[in-house]
């Protein structure tokens, strides 16, 4: 468990190497592996497509914002004093009608998600958490006992138990404990389940999220119908250092829906995106799901809305008109992802990948920072390749 003045150090060693002043890309001068640079190239797609109002160069301080607080959240479930300055917006008077009443508490990979585990504990709430089957087999001894501090701390006695999510009884463990009065906790924006994301099935459902299509799993609208509880959207937002925010919001109540599970799921999993929405109009550098949001959303709809307008046809750049310019990638619509058997160039517009000949590679490689186009005295053909490359969109002259 750490102290408030051990995480401040923590926190503040981690904000120099993730943060950095407005417009510089810090992201590109850090230590990252392939897994993260592919991660940070999907992201700003992502942004590009579901948050079009924020421009390129925002991109970058947002998801080292992501980053931050992806590896803050670790730091907050050891951190039990920031109970403590948790602001609880709870208009339903929930949590304490947990103590007598079932719900399921649905939350995201947003600000400091994993301080909600404690919180439960703090306020005497049973409940069950269901996880994907390597989380239960990695890391429900660490839930565990980060629970058994939660109580210690809080003088709490209330109990948590973790299931594993792919099992086939564990909705009858589920059905027993809500029975028995327990809450269930889920993140409904995880892999959680068999084939995780990227799943197209009766188990996924089609909702808006800031106006762009996604499938998202319905299996909590489905317990929720199921075990007939209530869901109760809750985000803990990050408001300062060690402030949060913790809002518990309106109930999503199945007893209207008794003979028609498949409106519920579809009306109950809305609302859900529909909260979170509004979350990242605000504040987009609190949730994770930047990072892999493309394995949701619904590739058919984004390449339909792209369109053939004529206008926007590039036509071929001849060597001449860019001999004098300076030339950059472009890095806006473009970005290089690493895969087993090389590197590809992944299309932000249409998420595609572009394999390219290392020759190629080599060319957007020397334009990372602008440069000049090659001279008039340059190979003829090395001069037609980067006039290509320029009417590709793939490197941009530099006004």
């Amino acid at each position: 468990m750490l102290e408030p003045r051990e995480y401040q150090e923590r926190i503040l060693s981690l904000q120099r190497e993730y943060t950095q002043p407005a417009g510089a890309d810090r992201i590109s001068k850090r230590n990252i592996d392939h897994n993260e640079a592919n991660c940070v190239e999907f992201a700003s797609a992502n942004l590009r497509h579901l948050l079009p109002a924020i421009p390129i160069e925002k991109h970058a301080g947002i998801i080292n914002e992501i980053l931050f607080n992806q590896v803050c959240a670790a730091l907050d479930e050891d951190s039990f004093f920031l109970l403590a300055g948790v602001k609880i917006f709870d208009p339903g008077s929930v949590l304490s009608a947990a103590n007598k009443k079932s719900f399921i508490f649905c939350t995201f990979h947003f600000g400091s998600y994993r301080l909600i585990n404690a919180l439960l504990v703090s306020n005497g709430i049973n409940y069950v958490l269901p996880v994907s089957r390597d989380i239960y087999a990695n890391q429900r001894i660490r839930y565990a006992e980060n629970v058994k501090a939660a109580q210690v701390f809080s003088n709490s006695v209330s109990r948590m138990l973790v299931v594993n999510a792919e099992e086939a009884t564990t909705a009858l463990t589920m059905a027993r404990k809500t029975r028995a009065g327990w809450s269930l906790l889920a993140y409904i924006d995880g892999n959680t389940g068999v084939q995780g994301a990227g799943r197209r099935d009766a188990k996924t459902v089609r909702v808006p999220l800031l106006g762009k299509p996604i499938y998202a799993r319905k299996g909590i609208a489905f317990l929720s119908h199921f075990l007939k509880v209530p869901i109760v959207p809750v985000l803990c937002e990050i408001t300062g250092q060690m402030q949060r925010t913790m809002t518990f919001h309106e109930e999503i109540d199945p007893s209207g829906f008794s003979k028609d599970r498949e409106a519920y799921c579809q009306m109950a999993t809305e609302r859900l995106y529909a909260v979170l929405a509004g979350y990242l109009k605000r504040v987009p550098g609190q949730w994770e799901g930047w990072l892999d949001m493309q394995k949701y959303l619904d590739m058919d709809a984004i390449a339909g809305s792209e369109g053939t307008d004529e206008d926007s046809v590039e036509t071929a750049s001849p060597a001449e008109d860019i001999a004098d310019s300076r030339l950059v990638f472009n890095r806006e619509r473009f970005g290089f992802i690493v895969q087993e058997d090389g590197r590809a160039l992944l299309d932000k517009d249409s998420y595609k990948l572009l394999s390219l000949p290392q020759s190629i590679t080599d060319i957007l490689e020397a334009y990372r920072e602008p440069a000049p186009a090659p001279s008039a005295d340059a190979a003829q053909e090395q001069r037609d390749i980067v006039a290509q490359l320029v009417s590709m969109g793939m490197l941009s002259v530099v006004n």
